[in-house]
């Protein structure tokens, strides 16, 4: 079976917006398949990538090691986003590691495929249309951490991290390296959460139990005003 028919989903991705459906039917399977049944590592920060990933089923975390040595998750990608092009192209060392959700299944595009790929104007405006957003992405989470308090940025970290599944899988270390607060910061904060049911608290896990109340408190203007909600 051609990855074409197992993957009908991925023609309408935006980096092949506007290209011919032959063209993308040869893109996709010119890809190597790569299933991953538990979390796992496929780009490490520091080390070279060796071609581009796109995100059939399931989710990818991005993550960097800051200064402090403190793990800063950047960002959570879905299904059709695309990976480690960038590093390819500019033959530079991953800016940040990448590393699967259980039950993800990648289309790794090796770098001859790339390179024959960016021949077309269509698809190098598309990606570069895909770095843009990325940009414009970036730059709001930037500012979101910079200038939100703590309570802010942890309800839109676990906002993102239950988009496919209502339990994180993340220790309050995690949670707290993250955040770039301390570790009896974090825990005040969840526990505000739980109190107000908006969170259940086991070992090494979280489980969200309403997603509507994370998003609002982490859009809440007030609380950019050092108030607290109750």
């Amino acid at each position: 079976m051609k990855n074409s028919v197992r993957f009908p989903h991925l023609y309408r991705a935006p980096l092949f917006a506007d290209l011919p459906e032959d063209q993308i039917t040869k893109i996709i399977d010119g890809c190597a398949v790569q299933m991953f049944d538990k979390p796992t590592q496929v780009l490490t920060q520091g080390e070279p990538a060796h071609g581009m990933y796109m995100i059939a089923h399931g989710s990818v975390e991005v993550t960097c090691i800051n200064a402090e040595g403190q793990s800063v998750l950047i960002h959570v990608m879905r299904q059709v986003e695309i990976f480690g092009e960038v590093e390819v192209l500019a033959e530079k060392p991953c800016a940040a590691s990448c590393s699967t959700a259980a039950n993800t299944t990648l289309l790794y595009c090796a770098k001859p495929l790339l390179y024959e790929c960016v021949k077309s104007p269509v698809f190098l405006r598309n990606l570069m249309r895909v770095s843009y957003d990325r940009l414009v992405r970036d730059n709001t989470v930037k500012f979101v951490d910079q200038f939100y308090p703590v309570v802010q940025r942890l309800c839109a970290y676990l906002h993102r991290l239950s988009v496919d599944k209502a339990e994180i899988s993340k220790t309050q270390s995690d949670l707290a390296g993250m955040l770039g607060c301390a570790r009896q910061t974090l825990n005040r904060e969840l526990g505000r959460l739980r109190d107000r049911s908006i969170i259940e608290i086991e070992k090494g896990k979280i489980r969200v139990t309403d997603r509507s109340a994370l998003l609002r408190i982490a859009s809440e203007s007030d609380l950019r005003d050092g108030k607290h909600v109750n």
